[in-house]
């Protein structure tokens, strides 16, 4: 059903993109079925504006409060990049040399990226990428997580959350690889690992990233 609200004979349907998630924008003073047309559209704050459409509240033209359509995007920060842990077992080093790539989905409303190496006399652990999943204004317990990889039979894929489950908890998921540090053996694997983020009940959203890890013995 169309908004019924138009722009050079244009519904507003088609010049802004539907609200899916996060936050909505101020009131616009404009409803359809009882409801304003901020909880129809997408917040600019995932988007980009498009031209004055000439409808106004407070001296504001409301382009300014809703994503053009077709810019809306839930996808978080790390969509597309990659990151890598590699392990060479030192001489003379004992038991199981690994590496691994995981993320932590956080009950605060933050992620983060860490890269572990453990074992074959190494010992590391780092944060190689962090920031917000969750909108500003929004509860952690209205958002539902799942992780799943490209490639899990490459390596050791692990989750806590095979489907589904609610973020008022910490999630995590994560990519490793091992070998007896004392052998000839070298290990590698490179898959990615898919966060399907969604308001409970609603669409979800995938952001994916490239996990690459590796390991070797020193004989």
């Amino acid at each position: 059903m169309a908004s019924g609200y138009r722009s050079g004979g244009t519904d507003f349907d088609d010049l802004f993109d539907a609200y899916a998630e996060g936050p909505v924008a101020q009131d616009s003073g404009r409803r359809v079925g009882g409801s304003d047309l901020s909880r129809r559209y997408a917040h600019i704050q995932y988007g980009s504006k498009r031209p004055d459409v000439g409808h106004r509240v407070g001296g504001m033209d409301v382009s300014n409060l809703w994503a053009a359509k077709g810019t809306a995007s839930y996808r978080l920060p790390f969509h597309g990049q990659g990151f890598s842990a590699s392990n060479g077992a030192k001489t003379n080093s004992s038991g199981s040399a690994s590496a691994s790539i995981s993320i932590d989905m956080l009950s605060d409303g933050t992620y983060s990226i860490r890269r572990s190496i453990t074992g074959g006399g190494n010992n590391s652990n780092s944060v190689v990428a962090s920031g917000r999943w969750l909108a500003s204004g929004a509860n952690a317990g209205e958002y539902e997580v799942q992780f799943s990889a490209s490639n899990p039979g490459a390596a050791n894929f692990s989750t806590s959350a095979p489907s589904f489950v609610s973020l008022a908890t910490s999630r995590s998921a994560g990519v490793s690889i091992s070998v007896p540090a004392r052998s000839a053996s070298f290990e590698s694997a490179s898959t990615a690992v898919n966060v399907h983020l969604r308001r409970a009940g609603g669409p979800e959203q995938v952001s994916s990233f490239n996990a690459s890890v590796s390991a070797s013995g020193w004989v």
